[in-house]
């Protein structure tokens, strides 16, 4: 008997990577955040680079200024898990210990993706709350992300959103 061994073959990208193209490219990031009830808007500007890996994730290097001046530096994955059919992703920041895991749902219209996560209580050490980022395909040039956090009544307040303009 001859021994037959098969390779596993490679995930090809669906339609629900082909999503992800549209968030490829260079972009000027401009943001509006709240550090609390109460408290002023802060604003802030960056840039992004997202890349394919692939074609099976966009994978987003990013440098941003913080309320308080200094410049994070940050990066994002996002791809869509053929196996758990959801989109999944992470988040992570040279201004923090913490691994954002994404699990994310598309809208039904196909312009927004909704990204939910558990991360560090913003006012409370030692807590955890849920957080969602939404992102959202305005043109081919333009998007828009919304960052909501979970309050102690289970109401999302909106913290930060930012609009990102393709350059070129």
């Amino acid at each position: 008997m001859s021994e037959q061994t098969s390779e596993p073959s490679a995930t090809k990208p669906v339609a629900e990577h082909a999503w992800l193209n549209q968030l490829l490219g260079e972009w000027d990031v401009k943001s509006e955040m709240s550090m609390g009830p109460d408290q002023p808007m802060l604003t802030g500007t960056g840039t992004e680079k997202v890349t394919s890996l692939g074609g099976l994730w966009a994978y987003t290097e990013g440098e941003g200024t913080m309320p308080d001046g200094n410049t994070m530096k940050y990066f994002q994955t996002l791809g869509y898990d053929v196996s758990f059919k959801e989109y999944r992703g992470c988040w992570f920041a040279d201004v923090s210990s913490h691994l954002w895991k994404y699990v994310g749902e598309m809208s039904a219209d196909g312009k927004k993706l909704k990204l939910t996560c558990e991360g560090p209580h913003m006012e409370k050490d030692g807590e955890t709350a849920m957080y969602e980022d939404t992102i959202e395909i305005v043109d081919e040039n333009t998007r828009k992300l919304t960052s909501r956090g979970q309050d102690a009544e289970g109401n999302w307040v909106v913290f930060m959103t930012s609009t990102l303009t393709r350059k070129g």
